[in-house]
């Protein structure tokens, strides 16, 4: 990607939606979300652009951000569904969706030192690992933690010794445990 190709990115990325960002209709299943996002990662990700001038990795780092920005609105069902009722108005990047999206830290995390407004995919250090640790997300809050530590197995393959994702699988085995317990407990009565 050249500088002109940048530069028609940042002219138009306030004008498009997120659904436009990552090339998918509004209609989208998940896996085509998360394809797009892939995609729109593979050519947007300040790690593939850390040789380019400091204004270019300014500007790729500035569109990468919007597109984050973008798949945690859009792959989370209820934010999704907010957004789609701001499109219908007119509205490209509703505010109040953006800091929600951000600020939805769960204790979970909290624990594994991600604190509110970061996320445990802000934590992974080496680009492969991301797409696992977003799943690992999305399924923990889901409250499926068993599926989210499966996840997270290969996200710590990939990035090795990180000690966010180290922390986090911690607090997974204990929910683990603890819905374990409950299960026991229930089925006992």
């Amino acid at each position: 990607m050249d500088a002109d190709a940048l530069r028609q990115w940042l002219a138009t990325l306030d004008s498009i939606s997120y659904y436009q960002l990552f090339s998918v209709t509004p209609e989208a299943t998940f896996d085509d979300l998360r394809n797009g996002f892939h995609a729109f990662a593979e050519s947007f990700h300040p790690d593939g652009h850390q040789w380019r001038h400091p204004n270019e990795q300014a500007a790729i780092g500035y569109i990468f951000k919007r597109g984050t920005e973008a798949y945690r609105v859009l792959s989370d069902p209820q934010l999704r569904v907010r957004y789609d009722e701001a499109l219908k108005n007119g509205i490209l990047r509703p505010e109040s969706l953006i800091i929600e999206s951000q600020g939805s830290a769960s204790g979970v995390a909290r624990a594994a030192g991600v604190g509110v407004g970061t996320r445990l995919s802000d934590k992974v250090r080496n680009p492969g690992a991301r797409p696992f640790v977003l799943r690992v997300e999305e399924l923990a809050k889901k409250g499926d933690p068993q599926q989210a530590k499966l996840q997270l197995v290969m996200a710590m393959h990939m990035d090795r010794g990180n000690p966010a994702l180290e922390a986090y699988g911690k607090e997974l085995d204990e929910l683990i445990k603890a819905k374990a317990d409950e299960a026991k407990k229930n089925w006992k009565k």
